[in-house]
């Protein structure tokens, strides 16, 4: 049975679903929305959004959701056009079809209906009957191309191509006292060949870091998000504190940089907070403020348009203890220039406490995850082009 919570939701929905409208650019196109919600029904299940459904993978050919527990290795199988669970797989976690080694850190399913299940230090790979079909581990040792200098690690906590072509993630020094990532490190699946592609803006972005330490010991700590967006062809990188992105060719390794403009947005994070805490309350406190600025989403790709789309959000009113915060959709057509920035209406932006993690594309809607009472729902931005 719905909440009260829940109800007060999709009522104000109902009242509130009328169109927003883009400002109007001589760059930009006239961009109309309307918005509402659903909630998955759960079958009776206790379903896993413990993580906001960062183990999770939508698979538009079959119109599936697939959102794992990877202390488990259950999935939940969601299917979006009855909006309900499907069925619940339990994976193997020992033997040889085992699909967890360390730590499982994210699903994919590919075009073809393979899956591969990314792990700490390796990647484990199924058919598409869920049969175990191989794994490599993210070393020199598996990998051949660019070598990976000594205490250099690639993180685990990538991501792979609808295609199931390439694995992109960051990788660098990971060690206590390490340098942190260097760079993205781009893996061909199939021949087990790995390039390694330094990026500058990492050490950029430690200005940002936000610690309460103990002493010697770091307790507690708080940084900016890097971002790995994909398509076949290319790879999007980003951050959470920066209005720009890099975009890297898979194909031939070309990279460019593309820096951004909003007219509702500030161009990057000002860092005007205390970045050194001295107890876990006054941490809590910094970071409410760190949180306060500017902080721009992922990109999503709508493949069917050949568009990126991003949530960012940024206070613009009321007072520290009650912010009052503003969130704005940026569109980027196949070139990534910039072509619409769309600012939700306040009754919308309500719904959010903070920048959603999962978000993707499905049937020319954005999708963005909530968690309303322990119960998975989303809400759905319908997005409505000018006539050419």
């Amino acid at each position: 049975m719905m909440t009260k919570n829940l109800n007060f939701i999709f009522l104000l929905l109902a009242f509130a679903c009328g169109k927003m409208e883009a400002e109007k650019t001589a760059s930009q196109l006239e961009i109309t929305y309307e918005i509402d919600t659903i909630r998955i029904d759960a079958k009776g299940e206790f379903l896993f959004l413990n993580m906001d459904l960062f183990m999770s993978d939508y698979d538009a050919k079959n119109d599936l959701l697939h959102n794992l527990n990877p202390e488990t290795s259950r999935m939940e199988v969601i299917d979006l056009e009855k909006n309900e669970l499907k069925e619940v797989i339990q994976y193997d976690q020992d033997g040889p079809n085992a699909v967890k080694e360390m730590f499982t850190s994210g699903i994919k399913i590919t075009d073809s209906g393979e899956k591969w299940f990314t792990d700490y230090y390796s990647l484990i790979h199924l058919d598409s009957s869920d049969q175990k079909i191989g794994q490599l581990r993210l070393t020199n040792d598996d990998l051949g191309g660019d070598t990976l200098p000594n205490s250099f690690e690639i993180d685990g906590m990538g991501k792979i191509t609808n295609s199931g072509k390439y694995f992109v993630s960051h990788f660098g020094d990971y060690q206590t006292v390490g340098e942190g990532p260097k760079g993205l490190a781009v893996i061909e699946l199939q021949s087990r060949t790995k390039k390694l592609f330094p990026i500058d803006v990492f050490k950029v972005l430690n200005k940002y870091d936000l610690a309460f330490s103990d002493g010697e010991k770091v307790r507690r700590s708080s940084s900016e998000w890097n971002f790995i967006a994909l398509t076949d062809q290319n790879i999007l990188h980003s951050n959470s504190a920066q209005n720009r992105l890099r975009v890297l060719v898979f194909a031939s390794g070309e990279q460019r940089e593309v820096q951004l403009k909003s007219n509702l947005l500030s161009k990057e994070k000002p860092g005007n907070y205390p970045k050194l805490a001295n107890s876990m309350e006054q941490f809590e406190e910094f970071d409410q403020l760190k949180k306060q600025e500017v902080s721009f989403g992922r990109w999503v790709y709508d493949p069917d348009r050949e568009y990126f789309w991003r949530i960012a959000s940024e206070k613009k009113g009321g007072t520290i203890d009650t912010p009052v915060f503003e969130f704005v959709l940026t569109v980027l057509d196949k070139e990534f220039n910039q072509i619409s920035e769309i600012p939700l209406k306040p009754e919308h932006s309500i719904l959010f406490k903070s920048l959603p993690y999962l978000s993707f594309v499905r049937k020319g809607m954005l999708y963005l995850f909530l968690n309303v009472e322990d119960e998975m729902t989303f809400v759905r931005i319908k997005p409505k082009f000018p006539t050419p």
